[in-house]
């Protein structure tokens, strides 16, 4: 009875003052990502959780909708849950953008429980920064940060930040973004708008695009450039980022 009750009372909380479209929506989006839980690639990425947080003894692994977390609202019917990415994309994009890391600060917009962060570090960027919104994540890689270090993970340790993607104002320097399809096409443009700022004030950006749903955001306009397309990324530079 108690699970029961703590079902319905946890249910009641995510549609309190929702119009009947902002359920509609929500349903739809707790369908869409329980499916994918059945996936062949969700059978992957729980094998990739496992190998990963076995090495290293940390917590990365699982999905999680955001429905379930303490988030804001309007920002929640932007984003996406939550599932872990397993760095593959990031090796291969700094490859392909042909860059010394040591000279960049990595930012992972909407980054969960840190995996991809913690693989930066490891990759010896000079700075590794996770940006997430959810308290709950944001603990988990507080928590994940700290042991990456303690058992020599990377060299520096992670910096991880609880504050909304769409308003982060990132450091100055050279920057390489990494979003992994954490949120739409709104909030995502929040984003680019302010790594565009960074390039017309002459910072050199570069930007990955994992699972690009919302490629539109990057590509309606001349704002920014292709650099490498694969099935599962695009690499972008900004007009503006000098050469």
């Amino acid at each position: 009875m108690g699970k029961l009750s703590t079902w319905r009372d946890g249910l009641m909380r995510r549609v309190e003052g929702r119009t009947p479209g902002e359920i509609a929506a929500l349903t739809l989006k707790t369908l869409r990502h329980t499916a994918r839980g059945f996936s062949p690639a969700a059978a992957r990425a729980r094998r990739a959780d496992q190998a990963f947080d076995r090495r290293w003894g940390t917590d990365t692994g699982g999905t999680m909708n955001l429905s379930a977390l303490n988030v804001a609202r309007d920002r929640a019917l932007m984003g996406c849950g939550y599932q872990a990415s397993n760095g593959v994309a990031l090796s291969e994009a700094m490859t392909a953008a042909a860059i010394d890391p040591a000279r960049f600060t990595f930012i992972d917009y909407g980054s969960g429980k840190g995996r991809v962060v913690m693989i930066a570090a490891a990759a010896g960027f000079g700075r590794a920064i996770g940006v997430e919104f959810a308290p709950e994540l944001h603990a988990v890689a507080l928590a994940n940060a700290d042991r990456f270090a303690a058992v020599g993970g990377a060299s520096r340790r992670c910096e991880m930040v609880l504050g909304d993607a769409g308003s982060y104002v990132p450091p100055a320097g050279p920057i390489f973004a990494y979003i992994y399809n954490s949120f739409g096409p709104v909030i995502l443009r929040e984003v680019l708008e302010r790594l565009e700022q960074r390039a017309a004030a002459g910072e050199e950006i570069v930007a990955v695009y994992v699972n690009p749903q919302h490629r539109e955001a990057f590509e309606a306009s001349d704002r920014w450039h292709v650099l490498a397309d694969r099935e599962d990324w695009v690499l972008y530079r900004p007009a503006a980022t000098p050469r």
